[in-house]
C-alpha cells in the first residue's frame, strides 16, 4: 500500500515538473535551453568583438600607411614644384641679364666640382665645341664667379673667385678707389693695394674695374666685411665677402672676351 502511494507521488512529480517549466517559460523567464546556450553566446560575442577590434585596427594601420605614402608623394611633388619654380626664377633673371648685357655669350650648367685638390675648380658643361676659350669671365645674376681656366672639347673648368690663384682688378663703387681682389682659399677674399689714407667703409660695394683686360667693368664682386689699418705698413687689410657663394652655383653665364688682351693670354 505504501509502495503504491510512493509510486503515485513520483508519477505526479514527473508530470508537474514539465508543466511548471512550461508555465515559467510563458512568463518570459529564460528556458533551460537558454541557460545552457548563454555561455556559448557570451564566448561567441567576445570572440566576435575581439575579431572586429583586430580587423578595425588592421584597417586603421593600412589606412595610415596609405596616407603616409600619399603624404610622402605630395611632399616629393611639392619639392619638385619648388625646384622648378626656383629654376624658372633663375632662368628669368639670366634672360633679363642677357637682354641688358652685350657681353653675354652663353649659359652653362655646373656639373661637378674639380678633382684637383690644389685648385678650387667648378666644371661646366660647355667646351671648345661651343666656342669657349680660356680666360672668359664667368658670372651669375648675383655676381662674379671666376674665369675659364681649362677648356676641353665638351666641358670647361672654372677657376673660382676664392681660389688663391685667382685675382681680378676692382674698384670700390662709391669712392672709386682701385685695387685687386685675390682669393684666399676660404670664404672671404682680400682687397689689396688700398693705401691707409684712403677711406673705406664696411659694406662698401666692390665691382670689377675692367683694367685687367679680362673682366668687363661693373660686375658685382662682393662687399667689404672687415677693415684693419693698425699693424699694416703700406696698405689696408680688407676682407671682402663675395656676392656669389661658390657652393651655391648651379647655372652660370659666360661672357665674351671684351678686349684682345684676353685672347692674347689664351694663345700663350
Amino acid at each position: 500500500m505504501f509502495k503504491s502511494k510512493k509510486r503515485l507521488i513520483i508519477l505526479l512529480l514527473l508530470l508537474f515538473i514539465p508543466l511548471f517549466i512550461m508555465s515559467y517559460q510563458k512568463k518570459s523567464h529564460p528556458s533551460l535551453n537558454e541557460i545552457f546556450v548563454y555561455p556559448f553566446d557570451l564566448i561567441n560575442g567576445v570572440t566576435s568583438y575581439i575579431y572586429n577590434s583586430f580587423s578595425n585596427v588592421s584597417s586603421a594601420i593600412e589606412e595610415n600607411d596609405r596616407l603616409n605614402k600619399r603624404m610622402a608623394e605630395l611632399l616629393i611633388e611639392r619639392q619638385s614644384y619648388s625646384e622648378i619654380m626656383l629654376e624658372n626664377k633663375r632662368l628669368r633673371a639670366i634672360l633679363a641679364l642677357k637682354e641688358n648685357n652685350p657681353a653675354f655669350y652663353m649659359t652653362a650648367r655646373a656639373v661637378a666640382r674639380g678633382y684637383d685638390r690644389l685648385l678650387n675648380i667648378l666644371i661646366v658643361d660647355k667646351g671648345k665645341e661651343h666656342g669657349i676659350i680660356k680666360n672668359m669671365a664667368v658670372i651669375t645674376t648675383n655676381g662674379l664667379v671666376g674665369k675659364i681656366y681649362t677648356v676641353r672639347e665638351k666641358y670647361s673648368e672654372v677657376l673660382l673667385l676664392n681660389d688663391p690663384n685667382f685675382s681680378v682688378a676692382v674698384r670700390l663703387q662709391n669712392s672709386r678707389h682701385e685695387g685687386i681682389v685675390a682669393g684666399t682659399g676660404r670664404r672671404h677674399c682680400l682687397l689689396k693695394y688700398i693705401p691707409p689714407e684712403e677711406s673705406v667703409e664696411k659694406d662698401d660695394l666692390v665691382i670689377t674695374s675692367g683694367l685687367d683686360g679680362i673682366f668687363p667693368q661693373g660686375i658685382p664682386v662682393g662687399i667689404v666685411n672687415h677693415i684693419a689699418k693698425e699693424g699694416t705698413d703700406f696698405f689696408q687689410y680688407l676682407e671682402v665677402i663675395p656676392f656669389q657663394s661658390d657652393s651655391k652655383v648651379e647655372e652660370v653665364i659666360i661672357l665674351k672676351p671684351f678686349t684682345d688682351k684676353a685672347l692674347r693670354r689664351d694663345s700663350k
